[in-house]
């Protein structure tokens, strides 16, 4: 007679997953207690149980808090896809109550944070206004682990290369350009005739919290026959350089979506140029073999018709200023 596995009659507790990776992402039981209104006894004791039902260290205690084992950092990432999936079944029976209810948990780089997200959010809660969203702001590819632990149902980002990875679902949004952007009383404002080349002797600033920044910055120089120039500002802060383009002789490069609509950056504006600006797309990544909830593919709907409206053909952009 077969005997039933020790973890049948023993299960693991949802509380105690959840005290766990609450406790790694504090680095202190104190604190960790602090966000979840418990004690830390109780949190301490919970953890304690966990690893006794394990057989296994989860957390090293240290005199500077906690850090989590190899066991703990592992069964972490597992317990964020199960909160995941609860929180998917969780949206997909309240849709059936209630197709306006549920919650979207959804990464944005800063740019789409300015114009793509917003506006889709906005037409989205017309609709379902009871949905609630969490929005973070990252870059690529620095956000995907967040997509793949289950802890945002997606990520819309400017995407330069398509990850290589068979555990995400990458789909194309907008096919946007990045231009140049500097202050709106900059003498090159209105300049006709004005190439890609002719800028290179200005003061750049680049916006890099990841590598996609630098990527899309040396290859639209490269593009255009123009090797980068060493004397940049690196700023890791979207906020700081669009601030400093403002407010100084600088220049930078935007995605010419934040542009689009009633609602733009006044301050600062595009330099209208004769050269080509190489195409990057702009897509949504999920995970790959994963249902999204009901109201995340409505969510998804709703981007997708934001996002033909925004789109900026550039031959048609041509066109027009060749008419003038």
């Amino acid at each position: 007679m077969r005997t039933k596995p020790w973890f049948a009659a023993t299960p693991m507790k949802l509380s105690q997953l959840r005290h766990l990776t609450m406790v790694i992402e504090a680095g202190t039981v104190r604190q960790a207690a602090k966000h979840l209104n418990l004690s830390q006894s109780s949190v301490t004791k919970s953890i304690q149980q966990l690893e006794t039902l394990l057989n296994v260290e989860l957390l090293r205690r240290t005199p500077h808090g906690v850090t989590p084992t190899e066991a703990g950092r592992a069964l972490a990432a597992h317990a964020k896809v199960i909160e995941a999936e609860l929180r998917h079944a969780r949206n997909d029976v309240e849709a059936m109550r209630d197709a306006s209810l549920g919650e979207i948990r959804v990464g944005a780089s800063p740019t789409v944070a300015m114009g793509l997200l917003p506006r889709a959010m906005v037409a989205f809660q017309r609709v379902r206004p009871r949905v609630s969203f969490h929005v973070q702001e990252a870059v690529y590819p620095d956000i995907l682990p967040e997509v793949r632990n289950g802890n945002l149902d997606f990520a819309i980002c400017l995407v330069p290369d398509r990850p290589r990875d068979e555990t995400l679902h990458v789909e194309s949004l907008v096919e946007d350009r990045v231009v140049p952007a500097v202050r709106a009383d900059h003498p090159l404002i209105g300049a006709r005739r004005l190439a890609f080349a002719d800028l290179a002797g200005l003061n750049w600033i680049v916006y890099r919290r990841g590598q996609t920044g630098l990527d899309v910055f040396e290859r639209t120089f490269r593009a255009n026959g123009v090797e980068p120039p060493k004397g940049t500002i690196m700023c890791t802060s979207f906020a700081c350089a669009l601030s400093l383009v403002e407010n100084g002789d600088y220049v930078t490069l935007v995605p010419s979506q934040i542009f689009v609509g009633n609602r733009r950056p006044l301050s600062i504006a595009p330099l209208v140029l004769d050269s080509e600006m190489p195409p990057w797309p702009v897509a949504v990544i999920s995970r790959a073999r994963h249902e999204l909830s009901a109201v995340c593919r409505a969510f998804l709907a709703e981007l997708h018709r934001t996002a033909t409206k925004i789109q900026l053909p550039a031959r048609r952009r041509r066109t027009a200023k060749a008419g003038r």
